[in-house]
């Protein structure tokens, strides 16, 4: 052990190209939950219907950025493996066929969100109150849906080309605008009108706007090397879009799989009141504040990997899996110690009930617990298995592990048994108990070694 610790301090290139690509990854992400965060906190001042309102309509575009995530993940297998070339053409053209899918998606969640947004809330709540807000704020932010798309689509291509700066950026000044926005149309500052949640959902959309236009500009304005012309991103022909699907389908419901289960779960939290619905909407968005890390950790290993895969350097890139997998877990206990000590500071900011407070801060211990082994599993799972191009494994996993154990435990907890909040979210964590057997036997096998582009290059 000692050894493979010297290892790792002594592998400078190793450091300093993770330390180069997770820090302004994991601070874009840290910006972004700080978003949910800033919005929940002004939220919360309206009251316990208005925090669950807003909660539920935000699991719709949970599951709307975790498919353009998928999308995008796709993409960053392709990326970072021709970035490990150097072929920048090719990698022009994976944005052409990012965006393009992101927007089909993209459209279909915002038509939804826009036309039927009381349907989607009454299958979420069963609260009429807690149904017309939520409604009412998702019809707004749902004109959102392709700015955000062409945001991330350009992001990845970033990071995957080892520029992630300007995304931190972007992300920065879309929650300061956020938050500033917030304060205008929450409570009706500068003249404003005092619109409550619908203020809400008119400074995100605003701040999208804003976002979108940052990055573009950073891209075309400064000429980046990922800005790409209308001809060299969208030349592509099926097989390329072949390609893309044969590697990305698995990435895009996996994460579909996984972020329609976490609205599962709040379905199971609805079952047990609304009280308990605003615990875990709280819980989640100061949560979230912390496993940013493992996000950014996640991101950085499946750029790093991808690129020495790409290169034909497949040794190194198991090596690197191996230092990543020692790292997770203890990045998970060093930042599980946090969550539990800042725990009751925190939620003191929250004007809601004190048993939701105390609900709140022993979910919050519950998760500084299974964090070693959520870091582990959400590491290799986002990061080395997907930058390997393993993507269908990791889909089966989530599959099999959310949707066969995890929601129906959930649901019996919640529904028939009749647990507090604490216990069935405590009965939920058990799935990464399950999930780690299975990890550590993939990382092992080296299966998760798939070089995408051997095969000749995205047609001209």
């Amino acid at each position: 052990m000692k050894k493979f610790i010297r290892n790792i301090v002594k592998d400078r290139v190793f450091l300093s190209t993770l330390i180069t690509l997770a820090i302004p990854i994991t601070l874009q992400n840290f910006i972004t939950s700080s978003l949910n965060l800033v919005d929940n906190l002004m939220i919360g001042k309206l009251g316990e219907t208005a925090i669950a309102a807003v909660g539920l309509a935000n699991q719709y575009f949970f599951i709307f950025l975790l498919a353009i995530s998928g999308v995008n993940a796709g993409a960053n297998v392709f990326m970072a493996q021709y970035w490990g070339k150097k072929d920048l053409g090719n990698i022009k053209k994976m944005l052409g066929i990012n965006v393009s899918v992101g927007g089909i998606t993209a459209l279909l969640f915002g038509m939804c969100g826009l036309f039927f947004p009381e349907q989607i809330m009454s299958i979420l709540s069963k609260d009429a109150e807690v149904i017309a807000l939520g409604a009412q704020y998702m019809r707004i932010v749902s004109l959102t849906t392709m700015l955000t798309n062409i945001t991330q689509g350009y992001s990845t291509a970033l990071r995957s080309t080892e520029e992630p700066n300007v995304p931190m950026f972007g992300s920065l000044i879309g929650v300061l605008s956020n938050a500033f926005l917030n304060w205008i149309f929450i409570f009706g500052n500068f003249g404003a009108p005092a619109m409550g949640v619908a203020g809400a959902a008119i400074a995100t959309t605003i701040a999208r706007v804003i976002e979108m236009s940052y990055v573009l500009y950073c891209v075309y304005g400064k000429k980046n090397r990922v800005a790409a012309g209308i001809k060299e991103m969208f030349s592509y022909r099926m097989p390329d879009i072949r390609r893309y699907f044969k590697v990305s389908t698995s990435a895009i419901l996996n994460e579909l799989v996984w972020s329609i289960g976490m609205t599962a779960y709040s379905m199971a939290y609805a079952r047990i009141g609304t009280n308990a619905v605003a615990t875990m909407q709280i819980a989640t968005t100061l949560n979230n504040m912390f496993v940013v890390i493992a996000t950014g950790l996640g991101v950085s290993s499946a750029i790093m990997v991808g690129n020495k895969i790409g290169s034909g350097e497949e040794e190194t890139a198991h090596d690197y899996a191996n230092k990543i997998a020692f790292l997770a877990p203890l990045s998970g206990i060093i930042l599980g110690i946090c969550v539990a000590i800042l725990a009751p500071f925190i939620t003191g900011f929250f004007k809601v009930e004190p048993t939701t407070i105390t609900a709140t801060i022993n979910v919050l211990r519950i998760m500084a617990v299974f964090a070693p082994l959520r870091f582990f599993t959400v590491v290799m799972i986002i990061g080395v298995f997907r930058g390997g191009g393993d993507t269908k494994f990791t889909m089966l996993l989530q599959l099999c592990t959310v949707w066969f154990y995890a929601v129906p435990l959930a649901f019996v907890a919640a529904a028939v048994l009749g647990f507090t909040v604490e216990q069935v979210f405590f009965l939920i964590c058990t799935e990464e108990i399950v999930k780690i057997f299975f990890v550590i036997r993939r990382l092992r096998s080296r299966k998760w070694l798939k070089n995408v582009v051997e095969e000749p290059a995205l047609a001209a």
